[in-house]
Formats: C-alpha cells, structure tokens, sequence
C-alpha cells in the first residue's frame, strides 16, 4: 500500500501500553504522520488522560498490570464525554474470544502483535476519519436542532400575533387555506367598555400621558380576559370591545361576559387620569344574534355586525360610572344566583326608544 493510498487525518491519539518499546515506536511513528500523541503505560493513565480531554482515538494495550484493557474500554464507553472515542485493540494474542471481548466491551478494531506500520496507520487513517465525520455529523444535528428550535419558536410568535389579530379557530382555518365567510351567529354577548370623561381627559393632557394610560389599563384587560372564554374585538380610543359565544359557541356566554366586566372594574381600582383623580369605567353588555366574519386582506380583522351590538354601545353611554349595565336580553341568559342584580328601570336608549336595563354585581 502506497503513502498516497490514504491521507492521515491529522488528531489526538491517546496510546496505551505497559511496555515502553513499543509505546516509543507507536509515539514516534504516530507523530511522523502529523498525529498529537499521548503516550501513558496504565489503565488509570489512560483513563485520567481521556477525562482531561477526549482524544480522537485510542490505541490500547490489552494485557497490562492492575487494570486490563477491557476494563478501560468499558470505563471510557460509560463516560459521555468518551463513549463514542473509537478504541482500537492492540495485543499478542490472536485468539478468535479475545477479539469477540474486545468488540464486546466497545472496540471498533483489533490489531495482533507484532502489528504493521502500514496496516496499523491506515486503521488509525480509517477511524479517525471516521471520528471526524461522526463529529460533523453531531454538529450539523446540533445546528439542525438548534435551527428547528428557533424555526418552532418563530412560529410560536407568529401564532401569538395571529391569534392576537383572530381568533383561533379562524385563523387556523385560513392557514388551511379555506375561507372564512361571515357566518350568524344566534347567540352572542357583547361588551362595551369605556372611560368615563375620556375626551375632557384627552383634551387636557398631552397624547403621550393618554397613549400611556390606555397602554396600562389595556394590559389589565388583556390579562384578565385570557381567564375567560371570550374573545377581544377591537379596541378604538377608549372602547374595549369583547364578546361571548364567537366564534366558538358557549351556552354560558352571557355569564361569561358578566365575570369579565366585574373583573374589568376590579382591573381599574387603584389607577388614576393624569390629573390624579381616579379612573372609573362604564360597562354595558347585550346579547343576541349577529353575523360575525373576517373582514378585509391587509390587516384581516375578525368583526361583529348587527343590532345586538349597537344596542350593547348604547347599553355602555347610558350605563354609570363603574357600573355593569346589562338589557333584559342578557339579564334573561346570566344565572340569577351567581349575581346581585338590580332593575334599574326604563332608560332611554339613542335611536331605540325606552328599553328595561339592570344593573349586575358580585354577591
């Protein structure tokens, strides 16, 4: 076999023998080739050496004083750190067991005394080319790995901006490449939240101190509605819309949207308009059919239509300050034994004439 027959993978070899003559030999020949080579003469030399740092190969005696080498092989293949180090056997002995307990104990070679310089390099060739591949390998699963982990948590953001965009169940259908038509809904309660005396408050304080105080009080809304089984329409100014039983159907969406807006006025305790006064809410809730559906390509939004939901505004600028004020619709849907529920009367609705509206509390 000529020199060019195979090109040396330059590594660091750990050898492993008890009789210095041939440790020197398999040093100075190994370091000819271009190798880095650790010569020791025992079993714990060898396995202190391989925990310092993991060769590329091991060439290891098998017959030595106080630790064979099978016992090494077996120490270093349960280290994670040398496990998958390739040993390569070396002794006098030539018998057909002695080699089935070398690759039983983990050797992936066996080289019989005396050996030849050419066939003993090119089996340290083959196997440390072969360590090197199986370490690209392990890097390019790791960056695979590493690549798939960061491609899943990309797309759990962009699902958390979808999902913040639509609800679920409709934008998992459009991902499906299906459309979402606008579809009625028989069922539905609608909430209408805003500030009471937002405009004066808007006028008097400069855009940054109102955007700033929208982004507080919105981020208590958010989190508490995601204790609810109900969903966030829109917000415009200082309306916070929300509604129960869409797009996933909910027997309970009227008590649903009724734990929301008492939550909504605990969210608002302990916080102040710019001039320091208290910030109080109003609330009004109404329920009833509507035609819910996607609307629009850009900037795809998941929108109500119907008289339910104007009558729920309406509900909202004649209700009091942090106060819930619900129709008879709602009042007739929401358990009577959950609440405290006070008939406030006939109250004239813009547009829609006198209408009998309650007001609801916590027991």
């Amino acid at each position: 076999m000529s020199e060019k027959s195979y090109q040396p993978v330059r590594g660091d070899i750990l050898v492993v023998d008890d009789t210095l003559v041939n440790l020197r030999i398999l040093t100075e020949m190994l370091a000819a080739q271009g190798y880095k080579v650790r010569p020791v003469t025992s079993g714990p030399q060898a396995l202190q050496a391989a925990a310092a740092a993991a060769p590329d190969l091991v060439l290891l005696d098998i017959n030595m004083p106080g630790m064979t080498g099978y016992e090494v092989c077996q120490q270093l293949k349960a280290q994670s750190d040398t496990r998958d180090v390739p040993v390569i056997f070396m002794s006098a002995r030539d018998e057909v067991l002695d080699k089935i307990r070398a690759f039983e104990v983990g050797g992936v070679d066996y080289v019989t005394k005396p050996f030849h310089l050419e066939e003993l390099l090119a089996r340290v060739a083959t196997h440390v080319s072969l360590r090197a591949l199986q370490r690209q390998l392990e890097d390019a699963r790791l960056l695979a790995e590493s690549a798939a982990a960061a491609l899943a948590d990309e797309k759990r953001r962009s699902d958390d901006l979808l999902y913040s965009m639509l609800p679920q169940s409709v934008a998992n259908t459009l991902r499906e490449g299906r459309s979402v038509v606008g579809d009625h809904y028989p069922q539905v309660t609608v909430l209408f939240c805003d500030i009471v005396d937002y405009t004066r408050a808007a006028s008097d304080h400069s855009p940054l101190e109102v955007f700033e105080l929208l982004g507080r009080l919105y981020t208590r809304f958010d989190a508490l509605i995601e204790r609810h089984p109900v969903y966030k329409i829109k917000t415009v100014g200082d309306c916070y819309v929300i509604a129960g039983g869409v797009p996933d159907p909910n027997p309970r969406h009227a008590d649903a949207i009724c734990d929301v807006a008492l939550d909504m006025l605990e969210a608002v305790e302990g916080m102040a308009l710019p001039t320091g006064a208290p910030l109080q809410i109003r609330i009004g809730v109404n329920s009833g059919p509507v035609v819910a559906g996607v609307v629009g390509t850009k900037m795809p939004r998941f929108c109500l239509y119907g008289d339910t939901v104007n009558i729920a505004s309406r509900m909202e600028t004649t209700s009091q300050p942090m106060h819930v004020q619900i129709s008879q619709s709602t009042h007739a849907l929401i358990d009577p034994n959950r609440y405290e529920i006070e008939e406030r009367g006939e109250v004239a609705l813009k547009g829609r004439g006198n209408m009998r509206t309650y007001f609801v509390r916590r027991r």
